[in-house]
C-alpha cells in the first residue's frame, strides 16, 4: 500500500498527483506545490524517527540543498509528515517530466543513442560531479548509472541532472574514501577487494561504464540479469572498444 495517496494534500500546501516509484527506504510522488507549481516528493518508509533519524534520513536533502548547479537535482522543502503508519520525514525536489537516462535510452529501440547526445549528456552529468567532489571534503555519489540521472527537455535541448543521492556520502578528508555502496555492475575494481574503497574516481568509473554502455548498447563486461558480477575477476578482461562495435563511434 502506497505512503500517500492521490489527491491527498500535504500540510496544506502540496497536493499529490501520482505516485512514481520506489526505492528500498522512500517512495517517490509527483506533487503539486500550491503557489510554485509541479515538484517531486520523497517520502521516507521508516517511522516515528527521533530527530536524529530524521537529521540523517534527510542527510541526502541537506547535501543537496548545499551543492547548487544546473546539473544536480534542486532540493525545495524537507520537513516531516504525519502518515496513516507514523511520522515520516520528506523532501521536495524539482521534477523533472522527461524521465531517467535508462528510459531516455531505451526509448531509441533497436537504434543506437546518437553519439553527440550520448556525450553531450555525460559531460553535463560530469559537470555535476565535479562541483560534489569539489566539496571539502568531497561528496561521492556512490550510484552513477542510467537510473539515477534525469534528463528533460529545456528550450535549449536536453539537460542531465544527477539525482538520488540517497547514498552519497563525504569522503575520509585523510584518505579521500568511503565505504562501498551502491550497483555492483558500475563499482570500480578496487571495491571489490576494498570495502572502504569507494571515491570520486568510482564515481568517475561509473560515469564511463554508463557511457560505454549508451555508446554501445552494452555493459564492458558480463553481468547478470540484476546487474550483478561475480568477482574482481570479471575485470580481467579487456572490454571491448566501442569503436568496434558502432560504426559511429570514433576511437
Amino acid at each position: 500500500m502506497p505512503l500517500l495517496i492521490e489527491g491527498q494534500t500535504i500540510r496544506n500546501t502540496y497536493e499529490v498527483e501520482r505516485f512514481l516509484g520506489e526505492g528500498a527506504f522512500a517512495e517517490v510522488y509527483r506533487v503539486r506545490h500550491r503557489f510554485l507549481g509541479r515538484q517531486a516528493m520523497k517520502v521516507f518508509k521508516q517511522t516515528d524517527m527521533t530527530a536524529e533519524e530524521v537529521e540523517k534520513a534527510l542527510g541526502e536533502a541537506i547535501l543537496l540543498s548545499r551543492i547548487g548547479h544546473p546539473n544536480i537535482v534542486r532540493v525545495f522543502d524537507a520537513n516531516v509528515l504525519e502518515t496513516p503508519g507514523g511520522m515520516r520525514g520528506y523532501f521536495t525536489m524539482e521534477h523533472v517530466a522527461g524521465g531517467t537516462l535508462d528510459s531516455f535510452w531505451r526509448s531509441y529501440g533497436n537504434g543506437p543513442m546518437p553519439v553527440s547526445t550520448a556525450v553531450d549528456l555525460m559531460r553535463q552529468v560530469c559537470r555535476g560531479l565535479a562541483v560534489a567532489h569539489g566539496e571539502n571534503p568531497p561528496v561521492v555519489h556512490r550510484d552513477i548509472k542510467p537510473q539515477n540521472i534525469l534528463v528533460g527537455y529545456e528550450a535549449n535541448g536536453l539537460r542531465a541532472r544527477i539525482g538520488d543521492f540517497g547514498l552519497a556520502k563525504q569522503v575520509n578528508p585523510l584518505t579521500l574514501l568511503a565505504t562501498a555502496a551502491g550497483t555492483l555492475a558500475f563499482k570500480a575494481p578496487e571495491v571489490f577487494s576494498d570495502s572502504k574503497a569507494d571515491s570520486p574516481a568510482g564515481d568517475i568509473y561509473a560515469v564511463g561504464v554508463t557511457l560505454y554502455l549508451l555508446l554501445s548498447d552494452m555493459f564492458p563486461y558480463a553481468v547478470g540479469p540484476d546487474f550483478s558480477l561475480v568477482s574482481a575477476s570479471d575485470f580481467d578482461k579487456a572490454p571491448r572498444p566501442p569503436a568496434e562495435l558502432k560504426c559511429d563511434v570514433d576511437e
